[in-house]
């Protein structure tokens, strides 16, 4: 994490849209594929991809999607299927609903957050 320059995805899943700084948008988003918002969404979004928020977006949505990588400010609920990555300047308001956590100093997320693997229940003693 340390140095780290640039934003995390997996390899297979290039970034095929991207909603711009200086854009506004209203409703709901629903996409099969890699997502980066540098720009405003309100209303919901469901990604069977990767979402990014660059360190200009903002987001004001109910969010799904496989993987999250946040560097700009969300306010909403989240459900990952993967993993949630908030990175530095990074901010998040809401509860959130994870497969795995990664959280850089400096970040921010405020609200409940919960993680689950599919299939997996912890053995408890």
């Amino acid at each position: 994490m340390l140095g780290r320059k640039t934003v995390s995805l997996q390899e297979n899943s290039p970034v095929s849209t991207v909603i711009g700084q200086g854009t506004r948008i209203k409703g709901t988003l629903v996409t099969s594929d890699s997502l980066r918002i540098d720009g405003f969404l309100e209303g919901e979004i469901d990604a069977s991809g990767d979402l990014i928020i660059g360190e200009t977006g903002e987001v004001v949505a109910t969010v799904k999607a496989r993987n999250l990588v946040v560097v700009g400010k969300l306010k909403g609920n989240v459900h990952t299927t993967g993993k949630l990555e908030i990175l530095a300047k990074g901010a998040i308001y809401g509860d959130v609903k994870v497969g795995e956590l990664a959280v850089e100093a400096g970040a921010i997320l405020c609200g409940n957050c919960s993680m689950e693997k599919e299939g997996k229940e912890p053995a408890l003693k």
